[in-house]
């Protein structure tokens, strides 16, 4: 009794279980079918072949256990819409390359590290972290007490240098008139005269002083004349007559004394005006270069000037050496600055460092690498492949990691390559190898597997799982998956892959 009342009780649970595995029968059979597998006699092999087979996967050779076991029918009449090629896999003597592992740096050739030259603070930043600068764009503009003093001793230095000009075109002037008097002096003329002809030409005191003493000369000399033509009446005894002409050579020899006097004065005073004026200008050479050593560029030198200035004459600009990108940036507005301290970084990006350690066993190939190009690839850009040319093979080996070091220069034009990254460096020049290569246009990839496919027979082509290798030349190395006599679809295998995905959605 107990078991018929458990059997009723358990009735509605029975009779659920079989309507849901009735319903999941029905549905299994209103599934979409799967696509065709391949055929047992279409893959039928002799046991030498599969033991071929298994002895070229124990040896890493290549063979066709990378089967994915799916067929795709393509009608032979849409081969040549699809432009479908077909052709087996060749096998060529390859180079083997050294492959190392390296890491871009920046080229510190091209890489500034900004310091002011001068302490002071902050008045405006023109760049922002990351930002292209161009060379002698402006970057920072310090204001430096240091910076304005510098300029107002050069603005000072300039002033002297006219002032010492000045003076000596003016003693020049001088010298070159009392010259031209004396001269007129020396050949008797009349004091009239030379006082109308010599009124307006600037001559200092040498004027006075020399017509003072000509002036004399003159008087003694005509007193001699007055009395030499009296002394033949005797009215004048030969005594007076003598004193006059002592008089008279007295004064003559004074005047020539003024003059040799004078000329002495003269030179002395323009070669001291000279002096002066290469003074004034060394002394503005020496504070134009003391601007130039902080860094002051020569047009804001030329340009100094407090009345028109102001403060802004204590403004220190620092610009761009070259062009590059801002990739450190340490200063704000209004912020101290010390020579100590970098407040910038500039790099140019457009070419970029490769650095690898070579091992010792491949420190042969180093003699034939010196401004030769290596192959370069990062995982970031698996479809490209780049370039660099060797400049630097280290000369000493790491004792701890037993390497050498490497050093290449690559062009950088679109910014791919960034400081940091890790790349795959390739060196030419190993041994040499047979290898079964296969265009690079037949490799098809899905969910990170690489593969091919194979005409199986006729219209039916198979997908085939392959392991590859190194690239060269449009062509790519098959490690595993395939045979020498696998007709392999080089082209058009993009359309028996829609066809393949198309299929496996509809499995799903």
């Amino acid at each position: 009794m107990q078991t018929l009342q458990d059997a009723y009780r358990a009735w509605p649970f029975l009779l659920l279980t079989a309507f849901l595995g009735g319903g999941a029968v029905w549905l299994y059979n209103l599934r979409i079918p799967r696509p065709i597998p391949v055929a047992e006699s279409m893959h039928e092999e002799s046991n030498g072949a599969r033991a071929a087979q298994t002895n070229r996967a124990a040896l890493g050779e290549p063979g066709n256990e990378g089967s994915s076991g799916m067929e795709i029918e393509l009608a032979s009449d849409l081969w040549g819409p699809s432009r479908i090629v077909i052709e087996s896999p060749s096998e060529e003597l390859l180079a083997v390359p050294v492959n190392l592992t390296g890491k871009i740096s920046l080229n510190e050739d091209r890489i500034s590290h900004i310091f002011p030259m001068v302490e002071g603070t902050v008045d405006s930043v023109s760049v922002t972290l990351g930002q292209r600068v161009q060379a002698n764009d402006l970057l920072i503009v310090i204001h430096s007490r240091e910076i304005g003093q510098a300029k107002l001793d050069l603005y000072q230095a300039r002033l002297q240098r006219e002032i010492a000009i000045v003076k000596r075109d003016l003693q020049t002037r001088i010298a070159e008139n009392t010259r031209l008097l004396i001269d007129e002096l020396r050949l008797g003329r009349p004091i009239q005269q030379i006082e109308s002809k010599f009124r307006d030409l600037g001559m200092g005191d040498y004027r006075e002083r020399l017509l003072a003493s000509y002036a004399g000369y003159l008087k003694a000399q005509a007193d001699v004349v007055r009395l030499e033509n009296v002394q033949d009446s005797g009215a004048v005894s030969g005594k007076l007559l003598l004193s006059a002409q002592s008089t008279r050579d007295a004064d003559l020899a004074t005047f020539q004394a003024r003059v040799e006097q004078i000329d002495y004065e003269m030179q002395t005073s323009i070669l001291l005006a000279n002096q002066n004026v290469k003074e004034a200008e060394t002394r503005v050479a020496v504070d134009a270069t003391s601007l130039r050593i902080l860094g002051v560029d020569a047009k804001d030198i030329e340009s100094v000037d407090p009345t028109n200035q102001g403060e802004a004459i204590s403004h220190y600009p620092i610009r761009a050496p070259f062009d590059g990108t801002v990739i450190t940036k340490d200063c704000t507005v209004r912020e101290q600055v010390r020579p100590s301290a970098s407040i910038l970084t500039i790099a140019d990006l457009s070419t970029v460092w490769i650095t690898a350690d070579v091992f010792e066993e491949n420190v042969p190939l180093l003699r034939s690498l010196d401004q030769q190009t290596v192959s370069i690839i990062n995982e970031a850009w698996p479809d490209k492949t780049f370039s660099a040319k060797v400049f630097y093979t280290g000369e000493i080996m790491d004792e701890k990691t037993r390497t050498i070091a490497l050093r290449a220069i690559a062009d950088n034009p679109d910014g791919l390559l960034k400081p940091g990254m890790f790349v795959n460096v390739s060196i030419s020049g190993g041994q040499s190898t047979s290898a079964m290569t296969i265009p690079t246009d037949a490799i098809q990839e899905h969910e990170g597997k690489k593969f091919v496919f194979v005409q199986v027979q006729g219209t039916r082509f198979a997908r085939r799982d392959i392991q590859t290798g190194v690239k060269a030349q449009g062509r790519t190395v098959v490690l595993r998956g395939l045979g020498p006599k696998d007709q392999v679809v080089v082209q058009g295998a993009f359309v028996l892959k829609s066809k393949m995905l198309a299929e496996l959605l509809g499995e799903e």
